[in-house]
């Protein structure tokens, strides 16, 4: 562990993993609806949502296979090692048997409730049952990938993912052009599983050489120290849903069904604005893990002060080109007729800016083993989301929904995480403060700046093509990026880390070499 991989370097290879499925989805959604049609890619989006459920079956071991397995590995117990991922992998492999015979025996009664046409009646329960095995096989795959990330090999991995997401896509390209449409369309998924299960095996034996399957080390006592932390996690993921995936019932139930796709592209939006600051946070969960275990304090104190800069900087960066540009996209997206999405963006953004910009918190509770305190503040969080929004919405719509949302956030991570974070890491409040503070001192210097020209000038308002849009975005963006590196030293170190070092000493040096010539 002396040789650490770059943290940049693996948040960057989240980045283009994450990149390349948007850049995927952008593409695959209309190729498939235009295929299937209207029916068919609805049944396919319902049974994949449905499916995506199972995951709430591994009870939060995936966590903490990466927690333990980067504790072990920092302190070179082999044998705690191999107990670990062996009792997991014993444990996926009876859970992912679970999700396939699951699948096999609801296929039929959701077919049944969901009221499927007679014509799509079989093809439906097909799909369930594919893509049942294709989610039993990659939760034993979990343990490979988990065991991986302990590494903080992200870099491979996502070389892993990207290919597979590649394969996935051209199976799934060939088979609507073949002609076998809503029967044929979930085999791809299991054909890009089995891939990538053999290739994280195989990745493994790389980069985890001590590991040996054998069956016979899985041990009750570590099941337990896994299912204890997991539990928690659980818990999050839990309330996760009710805070992210409730909000469309509340809608279509108080307020209409019409509204529940206006409010649905704005959260769109947010939610690649989660993706893109949790896949570059992500990676440093294994590093704390790491450090804590090593008890190397102060690197550990620093690593997460610097994270902190680095995440409120992209977190404010992104929510301020959302505020400032967000309703001309969506205008220019999809239409005038969404723009009651433009208020619910804004506000969701907000929240989510001061979420976001504490991401490497959540990575340090996980690290430590005390995410069970953000597992509570994340239920309270999400019981007083549900309630707010149904209270809300009966009086102002989509807009009182996302209010409902953002309150609660907006208190737990001003009020809460804040407090309990600094004392975890043994940090002043102070220097907490000063990490995130720069990046939403320049989004208020920005806003009111904007505002002002508005006034003054109807500056922006001639934006009408995503051309136009991007060049506003790229100036917008520069200008936020030197304000904050005159403001915040480890973003200005971060900057200079991207430099070549090679220049950096031939600039020290042309100065004094010319001064003495």
């Amino acid at each position: 562990m002396s040789k650490r991989p770059s943290l940049k370097i693996n948040a960057i290879s989240n980045w283009a993993s994450l990149l390349v499925h948007i850049m995927v989805g952008f593409f695959l959604t209309p190729f498939i609806i235009s295929h299937l049609g209207q029916n068919g890619y609805g049944i396919w989006t319902l049974v994949g949502s449905f499916i995506g459920y199972y995951g709430l079956l591994n009870l939060g071991v995936g966590s903490a296979i990466t927690r333990y397995i980067a504790r072990y590995s920092a302190q070179n117990d082999i044998k705690n090692l191999n107990d670990v991922a062996n009792t997991a992998l014993a444990m996926f492999c009876v859970t992912g048997l679970l999700a396939v015979i699951i699948s096999f025996f609801v296929a039929e009664p959701l077919a049944l409730f969901f009221k499927v046409t007679p014509e799509h009646f079989i093809e439906f329960k097909r799909i369930v049952w594919v893509l049942g095995i294709s989610t039993g096989l990659s939760f034993p795959s979990g343990v490979f990938g988990a065991m991986i990330t302990a590494r903080e090999r992200y870099v491979a991995l996502n070389i892993v993912n990207i290919l597979v997401t590649l394969l996935r896509t051209g199976l799934t390209i060939m088979i609507l052009l073949a002609g076998h449409g809503l029967a044929g369309i979930a085999y791809p998924t299991l054909a890009a599983t089995v891939v990538s299960i053999l290739a994280f095996m195989l990745l493994t034996k790389r980069i985890v050489p001590e590991f040996q399957i054998r069956f016979d080390r899985a041990d009750i006592a570590v099941l337990k120290m896994l299912l204890v932390y997991g539990s928690f996690t659980t818990i999050i993921s839990i309330a996760d849903i009710l805070r992210l995936k409730l909000n469309s019932i509340v809608i279509g139930r108080m307020v209409g069904m019409a509204e529940v796709g206006v409010y649905g592209v704005a959260a769109l939006l947010v939610n690649y604005m989660l993706s893109i600051v949790s896949s570059g946070m992500g990676v440093l969960t294994p590093r704390f893990a790491a450090l804590d275990s090593a008890e190397n304090r102060k690197e550990l104190q620093d690593t997460f002060l610097n994270s902190l800069s680095i995440s409120s900087f992209i977190a404010c960066g992104i929510g301020l080109m959302v505020l400032l540009f967000g309703d001309t996209f969506i205008f220019l997206w999809v239409g005038k007729d969404f723009e009651a999405a433009v208020t619910v963006l804004s506000i969701l953004s907000v929240s989510y800016m001061f979420a976001l910009s504490q991401s490497p918190g959540i990575g340090l509770m996980y690290a430590l083993n005390k995410h069970r305190y953000y597992a509570a503040a994340t239920m309270i969080e999400a019981i007083a989301n549900v309630m707010l929004s149904i209270l809300l919405a009966p009086r102002y719509g989509i807009v009182g929904v996302a209010m409902g949302t953002a309150i609660p956030m907006v208190l737990i991570k001003f009020f809460v995480q804040p407090l309990y974070v600094s004392y975890i890491a043994g940090i002043r409040l102070r220097d907490y403060a000063k990490s995130i503070i720069p990046a939403f001192g320049v989004v208020i210097v920005m806003l009111l700046a904007h505002c002002g020209l508005c006034h003054v000038a109807e500056f922006g308002k001639d934006v009408s093509s995503y051309s136009i849009l991007a060049i506003w975005i790229m100036v917008s963006s520069v200008i936020y990026f030197f304000l904050i590196l005159s403001c915040s030293p480890n973003v200005r170190k971060l900057a200079i880390s991207f430099i070549p070092k090679s220049l950096i000493v031939k600039l020290l040096l042309q100065p004094r070499s010319s001064h003495n010539g």
